[in-house]
């Protein structure tokens, strides 16, 4: 999910494990081990192209196997000398920031990943050239640092793993990618419990109380979470019903939350010529799901069979994918796992999200991803997305 949340969500974990001890400084500690698994991204300052951001991000890091290796070797850091997990922290922080800044040549980044270093230098001095380093008010042992990182670690990629994007919980013996499409990427109604609780902690002097608050906003998330699966199973049958009814012969289907919310849902069938895109709102008054048709056209990447850019597409795309041909002659790979702009009521759009733009050239293949969302006025498709979700949905030109 987003940055945002699995910060709080791990500023909660770290509370709940460590915040009788060391109080709400527990928050801070638990914020840096829940968002430690995303800087994966930093692969992106190093790789040659932005293609392979899709095959490292949420993977190692975010798996199994550094969930049960990781946690260990951070407690004993953390407990025998927690500055150098905190200046570890910025330091990657200010790798990605201020490498992507130059990366994208963006002055903005830059400054960014400057005032992180600034951070990171105070940090440092203030645990190791300090005659006076900060403490906490108990020193936890190896065990609780460990714990810590345990739960901050796993709670973040089981969330991940709700979302479209999916994450690979078996790296490095294997590469799938487990995708239960339950929770939006971002969705306040699951942050907010535990972001109004991370703020409200540290005015409450009594732990039983800061206790009592954090408990109460990790269950009503968990219980938001599990309410994503139920709304999941209803939509679920709904479009299996519509399937029947207007004698679609489906080979399979996906179905996945628009952003923000758990009521507006979207559902992507795969026939053997084409695709069907559809959308449900809980609050619809008549359980009818108008598809779009989606032309395949897998048959325009015969060219690029076996080339490894296309084949990373194919993988992450997990089979709902189609393919477009541009006015110059380039291919247009959409991913239909994340929707169509506007939920399919924007007349004068291609509509796709997710796309990259293969073209050759000097007999080589091109592959870039397509951002064109800015074009789109974001009043405009918020609009969309309140009108939608109450049985509101007319055709609107972009």
């Amino acid at each position: 999910m987003d940055s945002l949340t699995q910060a709080v969500l791990g500023a909660a974990c770290g509370q709940a494990v460590l915040g009788r001890k060391i109080g709400p400084k527990a928050l801070a500690w638990g914020a840096i081990a829940g968002t430690l698994p995303d800087l994966d991204v930093i692969s992106r300052v190093f790789s040659e192209h932005e293609v392979y951001g899709l095959l490292y991000h949420r993977g190692l890091t975010h798996s199994i196997f550094i969930t049960l290796l990781a946690p260990p070797l951070l407690g004993y850091l953390a407990h025998k000398q927690r500055g150098g997990v905190a200046v570890l922290f910025g330091l990657l922080l200010v790798l990605f920031m201020g490498g992507t800044g130059l990366k994208e040549e963006s002055a903005v980044l830059q400054g960014i990943g400057l005032f992180i270093l600034a951070v990171t230098a105070w940090v440092g001095w203030r645990y190791w050239g300090s005659k006076n380093p900060p403490k906490l008010q108990e020193e936890p042992g190896w065990k609780s640092w460990s714990w810590m990182f345990f739960w901050a670690i796993l709670t973040h990629w089981l969330i991940d793993a709700g979302t479209s994007y999916g994450t690979q919980i078996f790296e490095p013996f294997s590469s799938y990618r487990f995708s239960f499409n339950n929770i939006a990427i971002a969705d306040p109604l699951y942050t907010l419990p535990l972001l109004l609780a991370v703020m409200i902690i540290p005015f409450f002097k009594n732990k039983s109380w800061q206790q009592r608050i954090n408990t109460t906003a990790l269950v009503l998330s968990t219980a938001y979470m599990a309410l994503t699966f139920g709304i999941k199973a209803k939509v679920n049958a709904v479009v299996s019903e519509n399937i029947k009814a207007q004698n679609i012969e489906e080979l399979s289907y996906v179905t996945y939350p628009t952003i923000l919310n758990c009521m507006l849902w979207q559902t992507t069938i795969e026939t053997a010529d084409a695709y069907y895109y559809g959308v449900y709102s809980i609050w619809d008054e008549e359980p009818t799901i108008k598809f779009q048709k989606l032309p395949k056209q897998h048959q325009l990447l015969d060219r690029w069979k076996g080339h490894e850019f296309v084949d990373i597409l194919l993988w992450f795309s997990q089979g709902y994918y189609n393919v477009t041909e541009n006015p110059d002659g380039s291919l247009q790979f959409n991913n239909l796992r994340f929707g169509l702009m506007g939920f399919g009521l924007l007349e004068d759009s291609d509509g796709y999200i997710f796309k990259f733009k293969l073209a050759e050239k000097d007999g080589e293949l091109s592959v870039e991803q397509v951002r064109d969302m800015d074009k789109l006025q974001p009043k405009l498709l918020f609009s969309l997305l309140w009108n939608r979700i109450w049985d509101k949905h007319p055709a609107v030109n972009k």
